[in-house]
């Protein structure tokens, strides 16, 4: 039996998305050990990430390398579902684009926060500075859904492929 359907796994990630900032970015290091760097992130329509990262950085390093992430986002403090996200990542190059990512940034700190801090303009993450805005780009969505037997007992779980149409509704 499964414990919910599509459209409320669906809605649930819909919600996520609107309330969850802070998302791990998981990233292949060279010797193929796992990475993962919880970073704080914003969505676009088309559901591409932006955060802004120093290109030092462990996973910035990974990005460069493979261009592969891997994201999920969840509230940790309950299990009612998450949204996976693969994803091709960059850092920005363009002045457009860089612009495009800091408004995205700027917009859901201004939101959450009431301002900036700490964030800069446009022109900071360009050139011979050490951090860059980053932007990953969907390939493949998930949800996630458990089954359960006819008790309610959970015997596994499993993740939907949806596309982006899906989720936007």
């Amino acid at each position: 039996m499964q414990d919910k359907p599509l459209t409320e796994r669906l809605a649930r990630a819909r919600q996520l998305l609107a309330e969850i900032h802070h998302v791990p970015i998981a990233t292949v290091n060279e010797d193929g050990s796992p990475h993962n760097s919880p970073v704080f992130m914003a969505f676009d329509d088309d559901l591409n990430a932006f955060w802004a990262s120093n290109i030092d950085s462990q996973h910035s390093q990974n990005i460069a390398r493979t261009g592969r992430v891997f994201l999920v986002i969840f509230d940790s403090r309950e299990g009612r579902g998450g949204l996976y996200i693969e994803a091709h990542a960059e850092a920005l190059q363009t002045p457009g684009d860089i612009a495009d990512g800091h408004k995205q940034l700027k917009d859901v700190k201004q939101q959450l926060y009431g301002g900036t801090a700490g964030l800069g303009d446009p022109d900071f993450f360009n050139g011979s500075t050490p951090q860059r805005i980053y932007r990953a780009t969907p390939q493949r969505l998930w949800v996630n859904a458990s089954e359960r037997n006819a008790d309610g007992i959970y015997l596994r779980d499993k993740r939907l492929e949806i596309s982006l149409k899906q989720l936007r509704g």
